[in-house]
C-alpha cells in the first residue's frame, strides 16, 4: 500500500504543531480555574496508551530537580482504590482519549468522592462527566486506534499545566526535530523485532513501542525490563529473535543486550525521552509498511 494513504503518518506529522496548540492553550489557564491548594499527592493514571503516558509524565515531574518534591503516584486506573487510595488534597490526573474508559472513570468519580481534585485529560471535544472537576483537552481526537498524537500530546499538556513555562520552552525547542525520512525508518525497521526492552523511562517507551508495533504491523511483540529480561525471559530467546532496546544511560544492563536495534535517550532535561517516542512511532509505521499492512488499523 501507499504510505501517502496513512491516516498514522498524516497524525505523526501533526504532532509538533499539536504540541504547539496544547501549550499555546495550557498557557491561557487562569489559577481560578484550578484547585485554590498546591496538591498534596500528584496521582496520575489511564489504561493502555493512557496508562503510559501517565507514567512517562511521572518521570518527565521527576526529571524535574526544580520542582517543589511533592510526592507523585502513577498507576494503571485499576489500581486507585485498591493499591492506591485517594486522598483529600490529592490532584487526580484521569487520562483518557476519548472519555469512554470504564474503569478510568470509575477511577476519576472514586477520587473525586474522596475529596481529591479530578483533572480528566482528554481529546478536544469530548464531553466532560460530573466527576471531572477540570477538563484538560490534548490533541484533536485520533482517527484510528494507534494514538500517537494522542499520547505525546495528553504529557505535553499535563506537564506544561504543572511545571509551565520551562517545560513549555522544551517542547517548543523539540518542534525544530523537523519531519524523519520514512524511507530510512523502513529500512532500519525490517520486519520489526520480536522483544522490546528498556529501563526506567526506557521500559514504558519500550512497552508503548510494543503496542504501536502490534496495533500498525499486528506483531505480538514482547516487553520487559532490561534487568528482569535477565531473570527467567531471556531463556525463552530463540536463534531468529529479534531485540530492540530503549536505552538510557542508567541502565546498567546496556552492555549485555545484543540489540538489533537501539533506541537512544540521550539528554538530562525532563523531555529528554519524546525523541525516542517519536522514532518508535515511526519505528512501528516503518514495519507496517514492510509487512504490506494497513498501519491504521482499519
Amino acid at each position: 500500500m501507499s504510505s501517502s494513504s496513512s491516516i498514522v503518518e498524516e497524525t505523526l506529522r501533526q504532532q509538533r504543531s499539536v504540541w504547539q496548540d496544547v501549550t499555546d492553550r495550557v498557557s491561557r489557564i487562569s489559577n481560578h480555574e484550578l484547585s485554590p491548594e498546591s496538591p498534596r499527592r500528584i496521582l496520575l493514571f489511564g489504561i493502555g496508551s493512557s496508562h503510559f503516558a501517565a507514567k512517562l509524565t511521572a518521570f518527565t515531574l521527576l526529571r524535574d530537580k526544580t520542582r517543589e518534591r511533592t510526592p507523585i503516584v502513577s498507576c494503571q486506573s485499576l489500581a486507585i482504590g485498591n493499591e492506591v487510595m485517594p486522598q483529600p488534597g490529592d490532584w487526580a490526573f484521569a487520562f483518557t482519549h476519548r472519555a469512554s474508559t470504564g474503569p478510568t472513570l470509575q477511577a476519576m468519580d472514586m477520587c473525586a468522592k474522596a475529596g481529591a481534585f479530578t483533572v480528566m485529560v482528554s481529546a478536544q471535544g469530548v464531553e466532560q462527566p460530573d466527576c471531572a472537576k477540570y477538563a484538560l483537552y490534548t490533541s484533536p481526537l485520533e482517527r484510528c486506534e494507534p494514538h500517537t498524537m494522542g499520547v505525546s500530546g495528553a504529557v505535553c499538556a499535563v506537564t506544561s499545566l504543572l511545571m509551565g513555562t520551562k517545560v513549555m520552552e522544551e517542547w517548543d525547542a523539540l518542534r525544530s526535530l523537523g519531519d524523519p525520512d520514512l524511507d530510512k525508518f523502513r529500512d532500519r525497521a525490517g520486519h520489526g523485532p520480536t522483544l522490546l526492552l528498556g529501563e526506567w523511562e526506557g521500559e514504558w517507551l519500550a512497552k508503548e513501542g510494543a503496542l504501536k508495533l502490534m496495533e500498525m504491523a499486528r506483531l505480538p511483540v514482547r516487553v520487559f525490563g532490561s534487568e528482569e529480561f535477565f531473570h527467567g525471559p531471556r531463556f525463552s530467546l530463540k536463534p531468529e529473535d529479534s531485540i530492540w532496546h530503549v536505552a538510557t544511560k542508567k541502565d546498567q544492563r546496556a552492555n549485555d543486550i545484543m540489540a538489533k536495534q537501539r533506541v537512544d535517550i540521550s539528554g538530562n532535561t525532563p523531555l529528554a525521552w519524546v525523541p525516542a517516542l517519536i522514532e518508535l512511532q515511526w519505528l512501528s509505521l516503518g514495519t507496517a509498511l514492510n509487512l504490506g499492512l494497513n498501519p491504521d488499523g482499519i
